[in-house]
């Protein structure tokens, strides 16, 4: 529901430049992206007991690599504004870990996650320096947590959302043809799940809490655009 939002904005602010520049000087464009980026960020676990107190906090730092790829298409207003929509339709994986929800942490528990339909409202700024631009956007992602948890407790999916910014160059080759090379920066609001536990009892071991927090990402794109 929060993408069709951020779509139906992306639609009416795009409508409202368009009149503004008069229906005279628009140009559409659509693009393929390659992405080589960098994820990091930091979990809080509070583990909980059968009796609902709290017997363990774990707090983690972790990152990885990940190569992806993204379309989008784009409405360039002039030679200075253009306003664009990303989407990349597959997901991102985090590296499977192992969970001790168990406190033998013998159990073969294990947990990862998966941000699906990364979505990116934004606005690419060019600037004279003979195709260098800027870039400030908005994203928002779905993150899917795959367990396999020896008490058969899950943990809730979450969203977040966030903002990305960065530079890069653009080269026109011919015929509409150009490629871009661009390095962005992106951050993420915190997310929390817990187990799905609402009152702890020696059956399903207790409630447990995960946080993530100071989530960032950076990431390097080369990308093949046609402008019609």
């Amino acid at each position: 529901m929060k993408k069709l939002i951020m779509v139906a904005v992306f639609a009416i602010f795009s409508a409202s430049s368009a009149m503004s520049a008069g229906l005279t000087d628009i140009t559409p464009s659509v693009g393929i992206s390659y992405n080589n980026a960098g994820f990091s960020a930091e979990g809080n676990e509070r583990v909980g007991s059968d009796t609902g107190t709290t017997q363990s906090t774990t707090d983690e730092h972790g990152a990885f690599a990940e190569k992806y790829g993204s379309i989008f298409v784009e409405a360039g207003f002039g030679d200075v504004l253009s306003l664009g929509l990303e989407y990349v339709p597959s997901g991102i994986s985090t590296p499977t870990n192992t969970s001790r929800e168990r406190d033998s942490g013998t159990d073969g528990s294990s947990v990862s996650a998966d941000f699906e339909d990364l979505t990116t409202v934004y606005a690419k700024i060019n600037v004279p320096l003979g195709g260098a631009y800027v870039k400030l956007g908005f994203s928002m992602v779905d993150v899917v947590i795959n367990e396999a948890m020896g008490s058969g407790n899950t943990y809730a999916d979450v969203d977040t959302e966030g903002y990305t910014a960065g530079i890069g160059y653009a080269h026109d080759i011919a015929n509409g043809f150009s490629i871009r090379a661009e390095v962005m920066a992106s951050q993420f609001d915190d997310v929390q799940t817990t187990n799905g536990v609402t009152t702890a009892s020696v059956a399903n071991g207790g409630k447990n809490v995960v946080q993530v927090e100071s989530m960032w990402g950076a990431k390097g794109t080369v990308s093949l655009v046609k402008s019609f």
